[in-house]
């Protein structure tokens, strides 16, 4: 085995993680010969987005650790790591032509009257426009760990490994609506009719952040036979996870001069549900990874491996929405008054979270 006393690695990373939930349907489209168009329940409506679990793309990364032992024959050290994934990215969008068809609605439950209903981005006849749901997600970790050797021999080495854990997801699902009325006077804008051709545009936005802070350990085993070497490392964090939702909405008007005013509130996101949440709780994020290299030369190596990583507890976007809204609450409602009533609040609602995939790299000894 070598004996050199500190190291580096360098991992490229391709890894895959655990689809957004989308917990309600956000787009719908419908039939104009049911009661209420594009509202849930009624027999033409279909659901376009939402009501599902969205997976993403494999996703590339990078991982970057090193580490020292304080004695020749490497029984006590130290070790750190850090890692991130790109960015991981989904959009979905629908646009009506210039007499609104196709029919696209966003769907709500009257928090006055308990009953379905729909706000309208595209109405034949009535109003064109469109919607775009952006997706997005990030993760990254770090670690520092003290190490201690428990068996060495020839070709085996077995670690004990213990210390800090980091992790963090941040997350964001955001809904625009563009639509226009072409006739005047059937859309409206906090409270009084919009004019002919006037544009509206509505944004929900809901972004979460979860931070985890934890200790724990595991051990590392080491096989050697030759040149060639196998790996294998498993250990599990225990502790707390921070989790922020933040619940953006803005409603605009645009007319004919191209003046724009906005005012606070979309659809989903309005002032009853609209700020800034934060909660703590336990979780448990256990980690394994599998390694197989070759020793190009005795101090670099080469090596390819898997890793999966799981946290017990997190808030994703797609999660937090609630679909029970006060007309009075949303400015492109005719029914919209600053004054209304909450008649309903923001709740969290949590889930698990995995991120597993190859990793490519080389080991330096000094």
């Amino acid at each position: 085995m070598v004996t050199a006393k500190s190291w580096f690695r360098a991992d490229a990373l391709l890894w895959w993680t655990k689809s957004m939930p989308v917990s309600q349907p956000i787009v719908t489209t419908g039939s104009l010969a049911d009661s209420a168009p594009g509202a849930i329940g009624q027999p033409g409506t279909k659901v376009l987005f939402g009501a599902n679990n969205y997976s993403y793309n494999y996703v590339g990364g990078i991982r970057l650790e090193t580490g020292v032992w304080f004695d020749p024959g490497r029984v006590v050290g130290v070790e750190a790591g850090y890692f991130v994934l790109i960015e991981q990215e989904r959009d979905y969008s629908n646009q009506s032509n210039i007499v609104g068809n196709p029919l696209i609605a966003r769907p709500t439950i009257n928090a006055t009257t308990g009953v379905q209903t729909a706000y309208y981005d595209s109405l034949p006849g009535t109003v064109a426009g469109g919607v775009t749901v952006k997706l997005r997600s990030e993760f990254q970790g770090a670690n520092c760990d003290g190490a201690f050797n428990l068996i060495q021999t020839r070709s085996v080495r077995v670690d004990g490994i213990g210390g800090f854990r980091y992790l963090n997801l941040a997350e964001s699902m955001n809904v625009s609506d563009q639509f226009v009325d072409p006739l005047g006077g059937t859309r409206a804008f906090a409270g009084a009719p919009i004019n002919f051709n006037d544009s509206l545009s509505v944004f929900d936005g809901i972004h979460t952040t979860n931070s985890f802070y934890g200790g724990g350990g595991g051990a590392r085993f080491y096989y050697a036979e030759g040149r060639w070497y196998i790996t294998a490392l498993g250990k599990v964090a225990l502790g707390p996870m921070q989790e922020v939702a933040t619940v953006l909405g803005t409603s605009s008007q645009t007319d004919q001069t191209g003046h724009t005013t906005t005012v606070p509130g979309g659809v989903l996101a309005n002032s009853a549900t609209m700020g800034r949440y934060y909660q703590s709780v336990f979780a448990v994020a256990p980690e394994g990874r599998l390694n197989f290299g070759y020793q190009i030369t005795p101090l670099i190596t080469m090596r390819v491996g898997y890793t999966f990583i799981y946290v017990s507890n997190v808030a994703r976007p797609g999660d937090q929405v609630t679909r029970v809204v006060n007309p009075g609450q949303v400015p492109t409602d005719r029914a919209y008054s600053p004054t209304a009533s909450n008649l309903t609040a923001f709740q969290f609602h949590t889930s698990s979270y995995w991120a597993q995939g190859l990793n490519f790299g080389l080991d330096f000894r000094f």
